[in-house]
């Protein structure tokens, strides 16, 4: 239904929302350099009157779910096409998501910044990239939408390029921009075949669409979603990303901007076929599997990071794939709360030990995890926080991540049935995600807090600042709620989505197992510093990666020769040839043509002027030429 945005309370809650990062980001823009500190107060201020509207949202939306708050936006070929809100369950818990998530970057970034020359460029992308992305959950149509995606994007490349006089930040803000780009296009060309299919952009209206080409029009939004949420081959953009400060990672590449494909996948769901759902399915469990490998083989706590992130989200579009949207719906939403956490409590060690080098003689790189170790009683808030998050993100029991893994599992194993076939290895690779991330998070843990320091700096627990935001995401990554008519635990964001929390009992009981294993394992690899194991598969990824890039080298040098040998020498010939032949026919035109044409010309012009002598009607000068030709005829006559 459409609702009359004049009189909605609801559509001027959803519009005033959505204007305060707008006004956030402006008013940071507009605050004089000599001003720069007011920007962190009253863009947090902003953003916690935003926070305050999406309660407000979610508590007077609750009766209306599912209502789409529109207005005309222009006509197109007799069609209308309108732009405005679409309010339902999974807009109005990002929306509470995005906003909480949005605040306490904000309030983290007051002490983890504040040392920074660029303060007001920093906050007011901050939130200029809060608007986009409240404007992409609450879009009612993919056209608005779209226009939201570019935004983020936009204000992401800004973000991680935030101090852009690092090559390697710039290098890295130019890579995302691009490959996201490369995503945008194929988002765009599945914009246009649903377009021409139905001539109607409506989400609420996606079930209805009905052609021969929806499974390459799927396919194809599914692309822009690859590149936005890190799938393979688009990924590789997310690690390098974590150039930019750290709270960046945490808002832009843990909690929302990667998030957005996901939750977009979920948005349109009803368009993708069973072939489309094939491929989104394997996309999703080669991203999982890889994604794991890669942070179980890293050293840098902030891509060790970004590679769990890029395996959590394959691990999520694998189970919408299957089928299991509800538990990957649920899982997106715990997984914006830990590993926010996560990188929060990443940027506090940073910070922490970026303060002690300042104090210190030693120079070494503070986000090297080997250079690390025994942190849980120098920082024990911090140590606290991230636990916490990480045994979320582990999946062990009473924690957030526990309730939606089990619930992907769950729903693939039914999936997948009991006669083998190909949907086999799929499950396969969710159960091996599920014993590798709990390997690879106990490794970051164990080196980064348990094991023996190999530093004398002596860091000093973050301000209370930023001690808040870790705590407050990692008491969102715990179960404490019952859920409804049940003795069951759930999360706060599953009693909000009004999830029911559900698994079968015989996987529960083998993934807790296979967790433990998996522990120990890591503890007895881990326990003695080792960093490595005998089969190492990161080798092998970093083998073939130089493959590539040597063979792109190979491939950019053999086109540079034929473009500069042979494909220039063909073109400066058929200029040279061209050039002669012009000159050639410039030189005949001039002189044969025009000399031709002139001659006649001056010809016929002295016999018009020798016959005007003649025929100039004096006597004398007929009595001359009479007398001529008398003479004329006298000679020819004796002669």
């Amino acid at each position: 239904m459409t609702a009359s945005v004049e009189l909605s309370t609801t559509f001027l809650l959803a519009l005033t929302l959505l204007s305060l990062p707008l006004i956030s980001a402006g008013v940071s823009f507009l605050t004089n350099e000599k001003f720069s500190w007011l920007a962190p107060i009253t863009s947090s201020l902003f953003m916690l009157a935003s926070f305050i509207l999406s309660i407000l949202l979610f508590l007077v939306s609750e009766s209306e779910i599912g209502t789409a708050l529109n207005f005309d936006w222009f006509t197109i070929n007799g069609k209308l096409i309108k732009v405005g809100f679409l309010l339902d369950r999974h807009s109005l818990i990002m929306v509470l998501v995005v906003s909480l998530v949005s605040l306490l970057v904000h309030i983290f970034s007051i002490g983890y910044m504040a040392e920074d020359k660029n303060l007001v460029r920093y906050f007011g992308m901050l939130g200029f990239f809060t608007f986009a992305m409240l404007g992409l959950v609450m879009s009612s149509n993919l056209l608005a939408l779209f226009f939201f995606w570019e935004l983020v994007g936009f204000s992401s490349y800004r973000l991680i390029g935030h101090w852009h006089e690092k090559r390697a930040a710039a290098s890295a803000s130019t890579k995302a921009f691009l490959i996201n780009k490369t995503g945008d296009l194929s988002f765009l060309i599945g914009l246009m075949m649903l377009w021409s299919a139905s001539g109607n952009l409506d989400i609420i209206t996606l079930s209805q669409i009905s052609s021969p080409w929806l499974s390459v029009a799927g396919v194809c939004l599914f692309i822009g979603i690859m590149a936005k949420s890190a799938q393979f081959p688009l990924f590789n953009w997310l690690p390098d990303a974590m150039e930019g400060p750290t709270p960046v990672s945490a808002l832009i590449h843990a909690a929302t901007m990667v998030a957005a494909g996901v939750f977009l996948l979920i948005r349109i769901e009803p368009i993708f076929t069973t072939e489309s759902l094939i491929f989104i399915t394997v996309i999703g469990a080669i991203t999982a599997v890889l994604g794991a490998i890669g942070a179980l083989f890293q050293y840098d706590i902030k891509r060790i990071l970004a590679y769990s992130t890029i395996s959590q989200l394959g691990f999520m579009v694998m189970a919408i794939g299957t089928g299991a949207t509800e538990g990957g719906y649920l899982h997106l939403l715990h997984h914006a709360f830990f590993k926010a956490g996560l990188f929060l409590g990443a940027g506090s060690i940073i910070h922490a030990m970026h303060q002690a080098q300042h104090h210190g003689i030693n120079s070494i790189d503070v986000q090297d995890i080997r250079n690390l170790g025994g942190l849980r009683k120098k920082l024990p808030i911090t140590f606290l926080g991230f636990v916490v998050c990480a045994a979320a993100l582990a999946g062990l029991p009473l924690t957030s991540g526990f309730i939606s893994k089990e619930m992907i599992l769950s729903d693939m194993s039914i999936w997948a049935g009991s006669a083998f076939s190909w949907k086999w290895f799929i499950l396969l690779a969710a159960w091996s995600v599920t014993v590798l991330t709990p390997l690879y998070i106990f490794r970051l843990v164990w080196f980064t807090f348990f094991d023996a320091p190999n530093t004398e700096l002596q860091p000093q627990e973050v301000p209370v600042i930023m001690r808040i935001p870790v705590i407050a995401l990692a008491i969102g990554s715990v179960t404490f709620l019952f859920a409804s008519n049940s003795w069951s635990l759930t999360s706060l964001v599953g009693r909000l989505c009004s999830f029911a929390p559900h698994a079968d009992s015989t996987i529960t009981l083998v993934s807790i197992s296979l967790i433990i294993l998996s522990l120990i394992a890591g503890y007895f690899i881990y326990r003695k510093g080792q960093s490595h194991t005998l089969l190492n598969p990161q080798a092998y990824l970093d083998w073939s990666n130089t493959v590539v890039v040597k063979f792109t080298f190979l491939l950019s040098s053999v086109t540079a020769k034929l473009d500069t040998k042979w494909i220039d020498g063909f073109v400066h010939g058929v200029s040279y040839v061209g050039v002669t032949l012009a000159y050639v026919t410039g030189w005949s035109d001039r002189k044969l043509l025009d000399g031709l044409i002139n001659g006649t010309a001056s010809a016929a012009k002295g016999i018009g002027g020798l016959t005007r002598s003649i025929a100039n009607g004096k006597i004398q000068s007929y009595l001359l030429w009479a007398m001529a030709g008398l003479i004329i005829f006298i000679l020819w006559i004796l002669y």
